[in-house]
This record gives structure tokens, C-alpha cells and sequence, in this order.
């Protein structure tokens, strides 16, 4: 366990993503109950009020049911409760923000210029500066903070302030709306994050970053999402297209009568 102790999460957070894995790996079926606390912190070398904070963690997440006298139960395997998808395309990014709940509003409406990334594209004059918490039956699940162009803010400022922006851009039929751009990384909570989504510091997070630029290369809109890791996932399908595979398999065929066989 001294790789647990040099690292800077807590060490019941690493203990709860260390007993998760193995939930969702298959190594504690649901149902399953997993050994007493005293064994477990033995095996992780933590004290017992350290296997408690770790099982409590993931009691909270609705993974384990804990009875007293009667010991900790696999209850739910994580992927049954990854209920938000993460898009991979503009009708279904569109499609899942036009449901989620904006409840808690922390920055309204300000003036500032975002920090652009070099393949973001260029920056307009003026921003409307948001950030806020994303609810989903009355549990934090997403703080977001977003630039919006000032002009396209201003002609719409009740729904960008109540609803989610990129539907409401989507609907707009005379935004220029050219490039849309995702990008995915795995994080830790701050503090002022965990407090928000209401889980342990150093909790893991996922970053998502997304930007829209017109045709013209300038960014009308840039937001930095950070998601609870307990409630989502990315589900993307690689498969080659079939009519370029169609074509290769009738490229190598040989035409008969021409010696082929």
C-alpha cells in the first residue's frame, strides 16, 4: 500500500476506486457481500475508520448496501447507474442538454474573454461569462462554466440564463454554426468542485471541454463541463463503413473468365 499513501487523493478515495474496478470487473458479483471491514483493512493496510470512509463512499454512490450486523452487500453494478451518455455527435449532444435541469447559477452573466486553446480559433470582441450546476433528480451532477458571444447572448438572455446553451443555439436558424468540437479528460475534484457536485475531494471527474466556431473560424461559444465519473460514460461505435468494405471485398475479387482462379 505505500503507492496508496505517496499519492496525493485520499487514501479512501483510492481504496473506494480500487473496490469499485473490482465490482465492475466482476470480482464482487451484485449480491455478493464483501468481507468485514477489519479484513478488508488488513488487505489495503488502512485502519478500519479509513475502510469505512471508503465504504461509505461508494454506499453513497449506490453501489454497496451496508447493514450493521450483517455486513456490506453489492447492490448495483456501476455501469447500472452511468446514466448520462456522453455524445459523439451534434444531434445527440443537442438531444441530451436539452433535458438536463440547471438549478444553482454561481457566476450570472459577466463580462470576461476566455483563455482560447491554439486550436479553439479566434476570439470575438465580447463574452457573456456563465457558470453553474447542472441537477438531475435533485442530485448535482455537472458544473459547467461557459463563454457565450456577447451578441448572440444578448438577443436571448432568459434562455441562455434558464436553459441549457447549445439547444438553444441549435434552435437560433440564423447562427452560423460550422465546427463543433469535443474533447475528454480524466481529472480530480477541487475543493470548490466536490463541494458542488457534493462528492469527496480528489473524487475523479471527467473534463469535458467543447467549443462552436462559425464558418468563418471565430468561437461563439467555449465551456468547460466537469461531470461526476460515477454517472457517465462514452459509448462510441468503430466499426469501418460498410460500403467502404463492400468496395475492398470487390476489388479483390477476380471477374471470371479472366484467369483469376
Amino acid at each position: 500500500m505505500a503507492n496508496l499513501r505517496r499519492s496525493a487523493i485520499p487514501l479512501y478515495t483510492q481504496i473506494a476506486a480500487s473496490l469499485r474496478h473490482e465490482i465492475e470487473t466482476g470480482t464482487w458479483p451484485v449480491g455478493a457481500k464483501l468481507p468485514a471491514i477489519n479484513l478488508l483493512a488488513d488487505r489495503f493496510g488502512v485502519a478500519a475508520q479509513t475502510m469505512r470512509q471508503a465504504l461509505s463512499l461508494l454506499e453513497a454512490e449506490g453501489l454497496v448496501l451496508r447493514r450493521q450486523g450483517f455486513g456490506t452487500i453489492v447492490q448495483n453494478h456501476p455501469r447500472d447507474l452511468q446514466w448520462l451518455r456522453l455524445p459523439t455527435d451534434w444531434t445527440s449532444l443537442v438531444g441530451m442538454l436539452d433535458k438536463l435541469d440547471v438549478r444553482v447559477m454561481l457566476v450570472e452573466a459577466s463580462d470576461r474573454m476566455p483563455k482560447l486553446h491554439e486550436n479553439d480559433g479566434r476570439a470575438l470582441s465580447a463574452y457573456k461569462y456563465v457558470k453553474r450546476v447542472h441537477y438531475s433528480n435533485d442530485e448535482p451532477f455537472c458544473v459547467i462554466e461557459f463563454y457565450l458571444s456577447a451578441e448572440i447572448y444578448l438577443r436571448s438572455p432568459k434562455q441562455f440564463r434558464m436553459q441549457t446553451v447549445i439547444p438553444v443555439l441549435a434552435s437560433m436558424k440564423d447562427i452560423d454554426i460550422d465546427r463543433v468540437k469535443q474533447t475528454i479528460d480524466i481529472d480530480a475534484a477541487d475543493t470548490e468542485t466536490a463541494k458542488h457536485l457534493d462528492i469527496p475531494l480528489a473524487n475523479p471527474i471527467a473534463r469535458v471541454r467543447r467549443s462552436i466556431t462559425d464558418s468563418e473560424g471565430s468561437v461563439l461559444y467555449v465551456a468547460d463541463a466537469l461531470y461526476r465519473s460515477d454517472v457517465i460514460h462514452l459509448d462510441m461505435d468503430l466499426s469501418p463503413p460498410k460500403e467502404g468494405v463492400e468496395k475492398k471485398l470487390k476489388r479483390k475479387k477476380p471477374k471470371r473468365g479472366t484467369g483469376g482462379n
